[in-house]
């Protein structure tokens, strides 16, 4: 026996000696360390009592020197502990007669990190598995260790026909090279991210535009060379292209007011410069007035259509400043401007002065020329209002029409302008009432700088 013990008691694992009855006939000392529990107090206990009642029809016929031709060891099993929660053991080696104690041991393993690991383990994967972008894992060879559900089906076949194989058998050779480059221009140290867009090649001989976004992971003991996410782009590509066709028929419209309309507006203002010189008519006065109506509707409509591309290179505007740049600009009579911001916005400066001028001048034009102007922040923004007479509930929303305008000489783009510098910026603008009782034009969904 004390040989037995100076043997037992040296293991990590705990060693159990039962009884036919299955009573506790011998104990090692770890089931202290492990379970709470003086190796005497469980002597004579039936050891099944301490299992979880969901884990008896696992671990029960185990026990049984009889069935245990037919059960499959290691068998995982939760063992109660003193304290009242509960030990996750594993039982490694099935019961085996020992004459020094005239019994049946059995031994088993602590095994409640590895339990945890496999608990965090499946969440991630629950997680993982419900990302709508494709996940990855290789090793440095290039085999595929771990994909998502979304990836699986982006490629179009299921997860097991991935994993054990090598991620580049299943790319063109243009996407290897995008994918080589990337990680080459940005990948320098461990934990660098990389980007790279190409083609993904999908079972059926098609292909999706992907964005792919990936990192190195080489770890001491971790296996892995590379994890790396695929988004599906191709409603993103779809916009792009939209949005090219339509800044190109916008430049197109551009062009035919630059040159069809305003060409022979030149030729009628000379002539009518001509015909002044010679007599002096009130009719003339009116030509002349029309042309001048007709040179407004011009500009509006080539800022109309200019404006309305998509902003695409923006940069950082002190938005203080931009509004005191865009005061002087404007004839403001005996206005007055409160500017009450600390903002640094992201935008492009040209454009964006336009759209403040364009506010600053419906203000003066609708609010009288002694209008108070104010400028603040917004949550996610900012606002320009007036103490003028405000905008009436039901013009509120058809301010922004292009065209739209409750005075005889006004163009009516001034405020399609702003909508559409808003629009190209990917802002959200909307008027209601101000403080005052004037107008209050509020820009949202406006990305800061600062």
């Amino acid at each position: 026996m004390p040989d037995f013990e100076a043997l037992v008691e040296g293991s990590p694992d705990l060693f159990t000696v039962l009884a036919e009855d299955g009573s506790i006939r011998y104990q090692s000392s770890g089931i202290e360390r492990v379970c709470g529990y003086a190796r005497e107090d469980l002597v004579g206990e039936s050891f099944l009592e301490y299992v979880h009642p969901d884990d008896l029809e696992r671990i029960e016929p185990a026990l049984r020197k009889q069935g245990q031709e037919s059960v499959e060891i290691p068998i995982d099993y939760r063992f109660h502990h003193a304290d009242g929660s509960w030990v996750w053991l594993q039982l490694t080696s099935g019961p085996r007669q020992q004459p020094e104690t005239d019994g049946y041991g059995i031994v088993s393993r602590e095994i409640g990190d590895r339990k945890e690991w496999e608990r965090t383990i499946g969440r991630y994967k629950i997680i993982l598995d419900s990302l709508d972008d494709g996940v990855y894992a290789i090793e440095p060879s290039g085999e595929i260790v771990y994909v998502n559900d979304a990836y699986a089906a982006m490629k179009g076949v299921d997860c097991d026909d991935l994993i054990g194989t090598n991620i580049y058998d299943w790319a063109t050779e243009s996407a290897i090279e995008r994918i080589k480059a990337a990680r080459e221009e940005t990948i320098t140290h461990e934990g660098d991210t990389g980007t790279a867009e190409f083609e993904f090649s999908t079972i059926d001989g098609g292909s999706i535009p992907v964005e792919m976004k990936f990192s190195t992971v080489s770890q001491p003991g971790n296996e892995l060379e590379r994890v790396g996410v695929i988004r599906d782009v191709s409603e993103r590509k779809a916009r792009e292209r939209a949005l090219q066709r339509k800044n190109e028929r916008l430049e197109e419209f551009a062009n035919i007011v630059s040159h069809d309309l305003r060409n022979p507006l030149n030729v009628a203002q000379g002539n009518l410069g001509l015909a002044q010189e010679e007599c002096d008519s009130d009719y003339l006065d009116e030509v002349a007035s029309a042309h001048d109506r007709m040179e407004a509707l011009i500009e509006d409509l080539l800022t109309l259509a200019r404006e309305g591309e998509q902003v695409t290179d923006p940069t950082a505007v002190d938005l203080g400043c931009a509004i005191e740049r865009s005061w002087q600009s404007v004839d403001t009579a005996d206005a007055t401007l409160v500017v009450d911001t600390d903002h640094i916005i992201s935008a492009d400066a040209s454009r964006f002065q336009q759209l403040v001028e364009n506010l600053v001048r419906n203000a003066v034009e609708h609010g009288g020329h002694d209008v108070t102007i104010t400028v603040g922040d917004l949550e996610d923004g900012f606002f320009i209002e007036d103490d003028g007479a405000g905008i009436l509930v039901d013009e509120r929303d058809r301010v922004f029409e292009s065209g739209y305008s409750t005075t005889s000489d006004g163009t009516g783009f001034g405020l399609g302008i702003v909508e559409g510098i808003a629009t190209a910026h990917g802002w959200s603008v909307g008027v209601t009432e101000g403080i005052d009782g004037g107008a209050r034009f509020e820009i949202s969904d406006v990305e800061f700088a600062n």
